[in-house]
């Protein structure tokens, strides 16, 4: 379809350990297998080895959906274990899509708070996957 509607927000639902997240702000993640190119005589590549899979994200939350979270992990997301988390996109005219991130692992808490702050209290959470990533169910490696 040209110039038809595309997937927004909206049509963003999260599944944390604590049930369906109403209080998500941002939802970032990304995974890679890189290369690293093999050089002989001359200046161009001879060939390339793999370099191990990684993966990794941040999810920013509201305040009191970041407490409820931290409830269902047992009081820390740091001592908890590792959970996944599940990002679908639905809409009425699109098919819906289900990126799994398994075994996320929670490394970093942060937060900031400034006047005339809308967001005042925002909780941005870091983790690490430990599982490749399901691109709309299908293992990114």
């Amino acid at each position: 379809m040209i110039n038809g509607k595309k997937y927004d927000w909206e049509d963003v639902s999260i599944m944390l350990p604590s049930g369906l997240a109403v209080g998500v702000q941002e939802i970032s993640y990304s995974d890679e297998k890189g290369i690293e190119t093999l050089y002989g005589r001359g200046s161009t590549p001879r060939g390339y080895t793999r370099k191990n899979y990684s993966a990794s994200g941040s999810l920013v939350l509201d305040r009191d959906e970041f407490e409820r979270f931290k409830l269902a992990m047992g009081g820390s997301p740091y001592t908890a274990r590792p959970v996944p988390i599940v990002v679908n996109y639905a809409d009425y005219d699109l098919p819906p899509i289900a990126d799994i991130l398994p075994n996320c692992k929670f490394t970093k808490v942060e937060t900031s708070a400034k006047q005339d702050d809308a967001g005042t209290g925002q909780m941005k959470l870091e983790f690490t996957i430990l599982e490749p990533i399901k691109w709309g169910g299908m293992p990114a490696y």
